[in-house]
């Protein structure tokens, strides 16, 4: 019957090795996964509250509603409104959850302006992604897109699904300028990294 023998060092550390190779090369493999994941839970929320947004505007006879740009600050560009209102609250009813209105890449890690500086945008203004108010408030679908044809007087034509609706507040996902940096929702429900109107 012969001993058994057990690994020796240089056996150990070539296994040690080995292993932390295989580690070294599949952690980026996963960091890109989790990237990934978190640009499609962010696609995935801005689709909901767009849906969110037409089911409200079914109640209110397809008018856009009047949001606070920045409601932590003011309510702008409301006038006469002492208190600001929110996206959140505007939409409750129509967005299944509150954690819809929160993109995974908005963690405050963004340079802000006080009072907000080291907050995330879901923090301060209980929603990562900014609804353009200025341009839909108080407006049918129908208004928004003749008011922008006459102000651009070109004479061209264009479609309801060239207007984004709301869009991440910042460059949450990566450096400015960089596909995928921004996502947007537009009328017609999808979601893509560039501003088209």
């Amino acid at each position: 019957m012969s001993a058994r023998r057990g690994f020796t060092l240089i056996e150990l550390l070539v296994v040690i090795a080995i292993i932390g190779s295989l580690v070294a090369i599949l952690m980026p493999a996963l960091a890109g996964a989790r990237a990934r994941t978190r640009l499609t839970v962010c696609a995935t929320n801005l689709r909901e509250l767009g849906i969110g947004l037409s089911s409200y505007m079914r109640d209110s006879g397809d008018i856009f509603p009047y949001v606070s740009y920045m409601p932590s600050i003011s309510s702008a560009p409301l006038v006469n409104v002492v208190d600001p209102i929110y996206l959140a609250d505007v939409l409750k009813n129509h967005v299944g959850n509150e954690k819809t209105f929160k993109c995974p890449d908005d963690m405050g890690h963004l340079q802000r302006d006080d009072p907000n500086n080291g907050k995330s945008y879901f923090e301060s203004e209980r929603s990562s992604y900014e609804y353009r108010t200025p341009m839909l408030g108080g407006r049918t679908m129908k208004d928004v897109v003749k008011r922008i044809h006459d102000s651009r007087g070109d004479g061209n034509l264009f479609q309801e699904s060239t207007i984004w609706i709301m869009r991440d507040y910042d460059n949450f996902h990566g450096p400015a300028g960089t596909t995928g940096s921004r996502r947007y929702v537009y009328y017609d429900g999808h979601v893509t990294d560039f501003e088209n109107m």
